[in-house]
């Protein structure tokens, strides 16, 4: 019944899949930083910075992950010359330590797909951060202000606590597209599961198959993923104290940046 799903098949698609793993885990971990570092600057009481994230949100927000993917990978390394180009992004030590660790034949393409979907993805999640962040109560802001707190560490102590537990639930859907959104990098030649898929399509001509199986997997994927995210978001909530009943004030994001 499953003749087409031979051992090498088996093994690429495992690869594949370590691979899909991998991209995932580590553009979530640096989205998320990037994205509440931006969302924070967002908020700033200083109009530079605050312009500076507006413009970061848009760019990377609005324009497709997969023309960002296909950006960085390709028309990059075309600002440097044939020699520079070889030596700093494709033939050097840490290359090939990287080709070694990870399996992709050309590792800058890696770099580049995980960094495409970084900026995607951090720009969702600064606006969601900076969404959560202004849901705070203006007098849990100015009580913190009043008790000699500096900005920084009111933002340190109620903000980012308070902020990331608002927006939790929201840039988990957004990591969970993220995951999917990895297919993409098949695009730029990096062996992940999609790209695997396509390899044994093209090798075996079992579309209807290999795209069921392909779904399957991205389905267990995103359900594995998902329950993480809310173990996490469990964990932000334990012991936090809740107020039923508030309505977030007008006017708290200025008050949170002032």
């Amino acid at each position: 019944m499953f003749d087409w799903l031979t051992r090498e098949i088996t093994n690429d698609l495992l690869r594949g899949v370590w691979l899909t793993v991998a991209l995932t885990i580590v553009t979530a971990i640096s989205a998320t930083i990037a994205g509440v570092a931006v969302g924070a600057l967002r908020m700033s009481s200083r109009g530079v910075g605050r312009r500076l994230a507006g413009a970061y949100i848009e760019v990377f927000r609005n324009v497709p992950a997969l023309i960002q993917i296909i950006f960085w990978a390709f028309a990059v390394p075309n600002l440097f010359n044939p020699a520079t180009r070889k030596a700093l992004l494709f033939d050097n030590a840490v290359m090939d330590v990287a080709r070694d660790l990870t399996g992709i034949p050309i590792p800058y393409y890696g770099l580049a797909g995980a960094l495409a979907l970084t900026l995607n993805t951090s720009a969702y999640i600064a606006e969601l951060f900076r969404a959560g962040a202004s849901s705070i109560p203006t007098a849990q802001v100015d009580a913190v202000r009043t008790l000699g707190a500096t900005r920084s560490t009111a933002f340190r102590t109620l903000v980012l606590p308070a902020g990331l537990r608002a927006a939790f639930p929201a840039m988990s859907t957004r990591l969970v597209h993220n995951m999917k959104n990895t297919a993409l990098v098949s695009f730029v030649a990096v062996p992940e599961l999609f790209h695997e898929l396509q390899a044994s399509i093209q090798s075996t001509f079992r579309a209807t198959e290999f795209l069921l199986l392909g779904a399957v997997i991205y389905l267990v994927l995103a359900a594995a993923l998902s329950a993480l995210l809310g173990w996490v978001d469990r964990r932000l909530h334990r012991g936090r104290l809740r107020h039923q009943g508030h309505r977030p004030s007008p006017g708290t994001r200025e008050r949170v940046a002032a």
